[in-house]
Parts: C-alpha cells; sequence; structure tokens
C-alpha cells in the first residue's frame, strides 16, 4: 500500500491543497510571471507594513490557474481572487498573533491524528472498496515509518498538520470574537414575533404615477435639505477621473473580404467536396450557440431573422446551401433543410434551417495598424496631454466619469481594474501604457482624484431631484387619501368612503413583518404601520415612493405562545448563528477598513 501511496502523491497533495487554499494546483501553460516592468521591486503589496513577496503571490496564481483552466474564468479575475484571498490571510493571521492565539503540539497531533480534513478523506488511497473514508488506513499510513523516510510524504503529513493547524486557529479566533454575543429573552420573543406575528389589513392606494410631473414644484433650499438628508446614501470611496481614447478592434474592409474569401472556400468544400454541413459548422461556426448542433437553427417565420439572412433562407430549395451572405454578424453559409407551409399550428410560411457564421474580426496587420497608432498616440499625449493630443488626432476622448478605487474603465470591459489601481499611486497627468481589452488599445490619462467623502450637490443633484421629486407625488397622491381617512375617523366605512374619493379599497394578508406584500412590497413603512394598528384602527397616510397607502386593521393574529415554546431553542440557535456571523463580518471589516493595504498589482499585471 505505500508504494501505491507514493505514487499517488500527486493526487493526494491536489487534494488536500485544494480544500486548504481553495485555489490549489501545478503550474498552468498561462504565463503568470507578471506582464509589466517590476520597477525593480520584489514585493507584490503589503499588509500593515508586512511585505507579499511577489514570488509567493506567482506560486499562488500557477496554483490557481489549474482551476480557472478547468471551471473557467477570465485571468484578471484570478489575479484579483488570489490577491483578494492573500490579504485575506494575513490579516487574520495578524489578528491571531496580535491576540496570542496558540494551538499546542499535543492538540495538533490529535487532531491530525483522528479528525483529518474533509479532503484528506476524499482521497482515494484512505478510502475501502465502498469508496468510504477508512480512519484504520488512515492512521495506519501516518504511522508507518516508511511514510516518514519519504520526502513527498513527509510533505504531505506536513501539509496536513499546517491544515489542521490554520483551522483551529482560525476557529479559536472565531470562538473568542463571538463569546460575548448573546441573546436575550426579549430579544429572542421579538425576534420570533416578527417572523410569525400575522396581520391582514384593507387599505387604499394612490399611486404616485396619478401625480402629473408638473404639479411638483422644487425649491432649492428644499433640494439642499433633501441632500443633506441623503448624505449617508451619497458617500463614495477613493476616486479617479480617467478619460481614455479607445482604438477598437474592427475589422478592415480587406478583413472582410479575407473572410469572405474564406466562406467560398467552405462552401465549395461542402457543395464539391462532399463535406457535412453540420460537421463543418461544428468545427468552425463561430455562433457559439448553434454551432455545439451543428449550426441549427431549427424552424422559423419571416420576420425572426435579419432581413439578409431571411432572404436568403427563404429563397433556398430544401438541401440547398447559399453563397456567403453578408450580416451585421460577419458572413454565414445557410442551408435550408426544409420548408414548411402554414398550417393549423402555424399560420406562417416558416423555414427549417441551419448556418456557419465566420465572425467580422482584424486581422493582424489590423491590430498591428491599431497598436501602432495607439502608442503614437501615447508619445503625443506625453508631451501635449490626453485631450489636446485626441484633438489633434481627430478622436475622442471618453470620460467615463468618477471611477471608484479597484474599479475599471467603463466602456472598454474586463481587464482595466490594473490602471485604475496604478493611477492611484500617480501624479495627476499620468498618461498609462497602451492597454488592451477585447474592445480594443486604449489609452488613459489620470486627470484628477479625491479621497472617500460626500459627492457634491451638484454632480449628484440629478439623483436628489429624482428622488425629492418622487417623495413629492407621493406626498401629493397621498393628500387625495386625507378626506377618505377623516370620513372613517368620522364613522364611516372604508369601503364607501374610498368609493366617494373614486378609489378602491385592497385587502392585504394574512402577512408578517417580513413578507412581500402584494400591491405593497416588501417595506418596512406599509408593514410598521400595519402591526401599530389594533383591530379597526385606521393609520395615518403611509407615504411610499411608489404612491400613498391608507390601512385598516381587520384581523391581527398573535403568535402561537405553545409553539414559541416548542421551537424555542432552535430559534434561538438560529438567531445567535446569525449575530455570530454579523459579528465576525463587522469585525473583518473593520481590521480591513484600518489595515494599510499597499497594492501594487498593477505592476505587474493588467487585471
Amino acid at each position: 500500500m505505500m508504494t501505491k501511496l507514493r505514487e499517488s502523491t500527486g493526487l493526494i497533495m491536489w487534494f488536500v491543497i485544494a480544500a486548504f487554499v481553495g485555489l490549489i494546483v501545478v503550474e498552468w501553460g498561462a504565463d503568470y510571471s507578471g506582464t509589466a516592468s517590476s520597477r525593480g521591486t520584489d514585493t507584490i503589496g503589503s499588509v500593515n507594513n508586512e511585505e507579499i513577496p511577489l514570488r509567493q503571490f506567482q506560486d499562488a496564481l500557477r496554483n490557481a490557474a489549474r482551476q480557472q483552466r478547468q471551471a473557467g474564468g477570465d485571468d484578471g479575475q484570478l489575479v484579483r481572487e488570489v490577491w483578494d484571498a492573500m490579504v485575506s490571510e494575513v490579516l487574520i493571521r495578524q489578528q491571531v498573533e496580535a491576540m496570542g492565539i496558540k494551538v499546542s503540539d499535543e492538540e495538533l497531533a490529535y487532531f491530525t491524528r483522528l479528525a483529518p480534513p474533509p479532503a484528506v478523506q476524499q482521497v482515494p488511497i484512505f478510502q475501502n472498496e465502498k469508496g468510504e473514508f477508512d480512519p484504520d488506513i488512515y492512521q495506519q499510513f501516518l504511522v508507518d515509518p516508511n511514510t516518514h523516510a519519504n520526502e513527498s510524504n513527509r510533505a504531505f503529513v506536513l501539509q496536513i498538520e499546517n491544515m489542521i493547524h490554520s483551522q483551529l486557529l482560525n476557529q479559536r479566533l472565531q470562538n473568542l470574537l463571538v463569546e460575548t454575543v448573546r441573546i436575550t429573552p426579549q430579544e429572542l420573543r421579538g425576534y420570533y414575533i416578527e417572523k410569525n406575528e400575522k396581520a391582514t389589513v384593507d387599505y387604499v392606494y394612490v399611486a404616485a404615477t396619478t401625480v402629473e410631473e408638473s404639479a411638483v414644484t422644487l425649491t432649492e433650499a428644499g433640494i439642499q435639505a433633501h441632500y443633506e438628508e441623503m448624505a449617508s446614501q451619497l458617500q463614495h470611496p477613493p476616486q479617479v477621473r480617467a478619460p481614455f481614447v479607445l482604438f477598437p478592434r474592427i475589422s478592415s474592409a480587406a478583413d472582410s473580404v479575407a473572410i469572405e474569401k474564406e466562406a467560398h472556400r467552405l462552401r465549395q468544400e461542402i457543395v464539391e467536396g462532399g463535406a457535412n454541413f453540420a460537421d463543418m459548422a461544428a468545427a468552425v461556426s463561430e455562433d457559439e450557440v448553434s454551432a455545439a448542433n451543428g449550426g441549427e437553427l431549427g424552424a422559423f417565420a419571416r420576420g425572426s431573422m435579419v432581413p439578409e439572412f431571411e432572404a436568403a433562407a427563404f429563397a433556398l430549395a430544401p438541401g440547398e446551401v447559399s453563397q456567403p451572405v453578408q450580416t451585421a454578424y460577419g458572413w454565414h453559409l445557410i442551408l435550408t433543410e426544409e420548408l414548411l407551409p402554414a398550417d393549423d399550428e402555424s399560420p406562417e410560411e416558416r423555414v427549417r434551417a441551419r448556418h456557419i457564421l465566420l465572425k467580422f474580426r482584424a486581422s493582424p496587420e489590423t491590430e498591428e495598424l491599431a497598436l501602432e497608432k495607439a502608442e503614437a498616440l501615447r508619445a503625443l499625449a506625453a508631451e501635449r496631454g490626453l485631450t489636446a493630443a485626441a484633438s489633434i488626432e481627430g478622436l475622442e476622448a471618453r470620460d467615463p466619469g468618477w471611477v471608484n478605487q479597484g474599479g475599471g474603465l467603463t466602456g472598454l470591459g474586463q481587464g482595466t481594474e490594473w490602471i485604475i489601481s496604478r493611477f492611484f499611486e500617480s501624479e495627476i497627468g499620468e498618461i498609462s501604457p497602451v492597454g488592451s481589452t477585447d474592445a480594443g488599445y486604449f489609452v488613459a490619462a489620470l486627470t484628477d482624484r479625491r479621497d472617500k467623502g460626500l459627492v457634491p450637490l451638484e454632480e449628484a443633484r440629478q439623483q436628489v431631484e429624482w428622488s425629492l421629486r418622487a417623495r413629492r407625488r407621493s406626498e401629493i397622491a397621498g393628500e387625495r387619501l386625507q378626506p377618505v381617512r377623516q370620513a372613517v375617523l368620522g364613522g364611516q366605512k372604508l369601503a364607501t368612503a374610498a368609493v366617494s374619493a373614486g378609489l378602491e379599497v385592497r385587502t392585504a394578508g394574512p402577512f408578517t413583518r417580513t413578507d412581500f406584500v402584494p400591491g405593497a412590497g416588501r417595506s418596512s413603512r406599509f408593514a410598521g404601520a400595519a402591526f401599530q394598528l389594533s383591530v379597526a384602527d385606521v393609520s395615518d397616510i403611509v407615504v411610499q415612493n411608489n404612491g400613498a397607502y391608507l390601512l385598516q386593521m381587520t384581523q391581527r393574529t398573535p403568535i402561537d405562545e405553545a409553539a414559541f415554546a416548542a421551537e424555542r431553542a432552535t430559534v434561538e440557535a438560529e438567531l445567535l448563528q446569525a449575530r455570530r456571523s454579523e459579528a465576525l463580518q463587522t469585525w473583518f471589516a473593520q481590521i480591513f477598513e484600518s489595515a494599510d493595504i499597499q497594492d501594487h498589482r498593477h505592476l505587474f499585471y493588467s487585471f
């Protein structure tokens, strides 16, 4: 068995490390050694002055790459995920050390022997014939002298110990952080009531949309007051302003001709060479949806496809392959398989067809020309500034507005976070290197930067005015309900008063404080107003963004005390777990916010 185990060491290490880090593997073919000048540094960043070595990050990235290869995903996302994981690990380890949390050798040996992690239990060599983990086989491996005489097996055992050590430290940290979380009897009862007490109400609703825009008048004083009221919603993180010029990856006329020639060549292979259309579509078509099914499009009627495609498909005889057809998507070859006449099921004529799509794409020569233009603009921008250089060249400098730290340039797709990260360490006016995304090549410039704070009123004016206008329309809608409320308070029935006002009464419930209420949504205002009422009571006017409501309680169902007593332990455990999770999340957010994190990824990677 030991020989077999030694032969399986690579597989064992895969299982163990995958569980330990979540990103583990051997080096993949992609080059993750860095893509930009390192400027002489050998660290990719630091956390509270503790450096993260570049080599360590590269190793983790190589390890993560194989999982990405299997699961899919983009390289930039991988760089971000590995960085986030490493920063989190350092922050937590620093806290463990600061709090003096330790694990004894005896504890480590005990858990290594008797409580191996699930990933280790899944290693086939430790499983019996039924595919179940066998602790006897595992412990025999640990005590066998050959295990510790073999370098690979020693490394494997060390990896298990490291994993368990980390798990124990993290568990003790969590226990310390949540040990003060308590649930009082009053909190528990309130939580249960919130989830289980129910109300049924009749209500009258006036939609904000019934109020004409012209009925709303805003004053500068009102806008200023509403802006101050919205201050908590208008906070922004650190941001930069980075206009850019894009050189899109657009195929030239010559490129289109080359693609058309390729379409003719494929048609010749099918029509004259006898190649199977479906097989050819599966092999070369660039329609990601239909290619896997041999280019099959199913049956479609006129008006379902773009005009050029549709005209060609309906003009073909069954079994005939079209000449290349150009649409906005590229060049198509179309095989009409069947013409379906109108019948009882479908009143329109249809056609069943397949197609092969060759998309428009820039040739290497066109790509090279775009890159040369981008490099030339960058050189000119270094002398004159990006806006001036773009004007001289007759190009558009797009301004995506303020961009958050960690964000990317809107309009360029994924893969521009690196330049934003770089600009947070740059001087105003810096011109970026030429960048590349699926959209094309680009050159960006840093024109402004600001710390976190409140968005200025002029910048937030549209949002503030929209919010205030929505509120005012709802308040005006609520004015229509005041006569109804006064009539009910005077003894009239809600239905009678509503009809007199040209409105209708609706019913909602039974619902709890946390339920979604049809006609009102999941609204704390609506539900809160309802549960403040006793049976037959009528509410004040309830104003929400979508309109105004007047409620009358018709039935209130208190909690079942016997059910509460029976479920008390389960509910308390549920609430305690939720409070503990909140406490951990709050704690981590606080240490992350207060940490001094230096991020130099932009010196090495485009992400």
